[in-house]
């Protein structure tokens, strides 16, 4: 899929060069899918079997919790509310094959959310999410604002403040516009917040791509046979908790500079990174 989107260098040039690092930007990159961003989408997966859906205006969702009705949704978006339908790809097959395609590229799970925002309004204020994001501007234009972020560089979920923090961010501002046809990667963690100039609708590709924190997590599958691992801790730990936790340490270490695990792991990575449909 990257590469039919990438028009000035290879996949592996911006895999090199980008991804996982520095926002990239690429004019007329997605224009092959500019007939996908019409309400004629929008309608269908309001319609599908229970769709994941939020009604947000200037970062306030809508009162009623209920999924709107295409003729209710068309109202809200007159009324200034941002429609965004969450992992789209399990409602479209047509999205499903993106999310399959970026799946394939980048080795990590993918969700494609929805995003039909009004002319000058926004959905959502400045944010930064866990993944790798793709926009592909279907429809309209829509300005983009991303700053590095420092204040909680290398986020995973389970370390997502409900507080973000943004006030204390002091990396400069980035600012990029797109039109339909465009498309926009943003680095998982990046902070930004995208405004509608006119009636827009955009993809948001996101990759959650594999941490070492996976890897423990893997490691765990394969500890549990382990009888030393198994093993309970001692009452009164002074003395021998040291000695056992430098015990478990050197078995980590072994199992972690083992070819064979090495294997395991890029097998289960594959295994896993198929979207949902």
């Amino acid at each position: 899929m990257i590469e039919s989107l990438l028009v000035q260098q290879s996949k592996t040039q911006f895999i090199e060069n980008h991804f996982l690092r520095l926002p990239y930007a690429q004019p007329e990159g997605c224009k092959g899918l500019i007939q996908r961003g019409s309400w004629d989408l929008i309608d269908g997966l309001l319609q599908s079997p229970d769709p994941d859906v939020m009604v947000v205006k200037g970062g306030e969702r809508w009162e009623d919790s209920r999924i709107p009705t295409s003729p209710e949704a068309r109202k809200l978006h007159g009324d200034g509310y941002t429609l965004l339908v969450r992992h789209a790809e399990r409602q479209d097959a047509e999205l499903a094959k993106i999310a399959h395609s970026f799946a394939q590229d980048f080795l990590g799970a993918v969700d494609v959310h929805l995003y039909a925002t009004p002319g000058e309004s926004f959905g959502f204020g400045w944010h930064y999410d866990v993944e790798d994001v793709f926009i592909l501007q279907l429809e309209g234009t829509k300005e983009y604002s991303l700053r590095k972020n420092t204040v909680n560089p290398w986020p995973v979920l389970d370390n997502m403040p409900q507080d973000l923090r943004y006030e204390r961010e002091i990396m400069p501002l980035m600012k990029c516009e797109l039109a339909a046809g465009d498309w926009l990667y943003i680095p998982h963690g990046y902070w930004h917040m995208g405004e509608a100039k006119t009636d827009a609708v955009s993809l948001a590709v996101g990759v959650m791509s594999t941490t070492a924190l996976d890897v423990i997590d893997f490691a765990r599958t394969r500890l549990v046979e382990s009888i030393r691992w198994r093993q309970r801790l001692p009452m009164v730990c002074e003395e021998s908790l040291p000695e056992m936790f430098t015990e478990l340490g050197e078995e980590l270490g072994a199992m972690f500079a083992d070819p064979n695990f090495l294997q395991q792991f890029l097998r289960h990575r594959e295994e896993v990174i198929a979207p949902e449909t």
